[in-house]
């Protein structure tokens, strides 16, 4: 349990009044339950949109869910999809790719990257009927954090400080594997009460796990080459990119699902 909270502690803003004590040990074994702090991280973006849609319509709706949906976050994940783009399209060294995404200043890059991050969702959610982007909102990010167990695992940490690195390293397949069933079953309680079809669920679970895993695990071998490994902000941008690739999916495959 204290895994789990530190996780919710690391991850959200969520006030968690207990104070645990950040240790590699807890963090490894925290990963493995990502996919429920993801669904905590959802579920007020859905909560909200579905209480919001029928006085406000989906436009208003829908940017009113994506507020929700960064402010549980305090946008740390926006953040490191920012500082990712900085970073990888300055076609530099890695020493200098690496310093780039250490400044905590945003630039151009970063900045695109971060506005067309937050405009594909809000285009796509708000082009989804309102259940699929209710179920959307909830599985989406428990997809992208358990992408990130994913990421962890197949690539080593790129600085050779000590540092995040002495915890990302530790993780492993056991953690990722957890977490994928822990993610299968989040999102077939998600499935089964939008009352979609066992061959739809098992389809749409399939493709979307897929998906997740292999854009994580090519992201990651793509920064093993590029500078070495991966770092904390692509961890941040790979949830960004596998929650994006979730809401794409439901926009095109929704109407084949119910």
């Amino acid at each position: 349990m204290s895994s789990l909270l530190l996780m919710i502690q690391f991850m959200t803003r969520y006030p968690i009044p207990v104070q645990i004590d950040f240790t590699v040990d807890r963090f490894v074994q925290g990963m493995k339950w990502m996919p429920i702090v993801g669904f905590l991280v959802g579920l007020p973006a859905a909560v909200l949109l579905y209480l919001c849609f029928p006085y406000f319509g989906g436009e208003v709706s829908t940017f009113l869910a994506l507020i929700v949906l960064i402010t549980v976050t305090g946008g740390l994940h926006l953040d490191g999809m920012g500082d990712s783009a900085d970073g990888l399209f300055c076609y530099r060294s890695k020493e200098r790719v690496l310093e780039i995404m250490r400044d905590s200043t945003l630039g151009t890059n970063g900045v695109v990257a971060v506005v067309l991050t937050i405009l594909l969702k809000f285009i796509t959610l708000k082009n989804i009927p309102l259940a699929g982007s209710v179920t959307a909102l909830l599985c989406a990010p428990v997809l992208g954090r358990m992408a990130i167990t994913w990421h962890t695992t197949v690539a080593s940490y790129a600085r050779e400080q000590s540092g995040m690195g002495s915890f990302t390293d530790r993780v492993g397949l056991p953690q990722a594997l957890t977490a994928t069933v822990c993610s299968l079953l989040l999102t077939s309680i998600v499935f089964y009460f939008t009352g979609m079809s066992l061959v739809s669920a098992i389809w749409s679970l399939v493709i979307l796990h897929g998906i997740a895993i292999a854009l994580a695990v090519g992201f990651a071998f793509y920064l093993q080459h590029r500078i070495g490994g991966i770092t904390g902000d692509t961890i941040g941008a790979t949830i960004e990119l596998s929650e994006m690739t979730s809401f794409l999916f439901f926009l095109l495959a929704w109407d084949f699902l119910v």
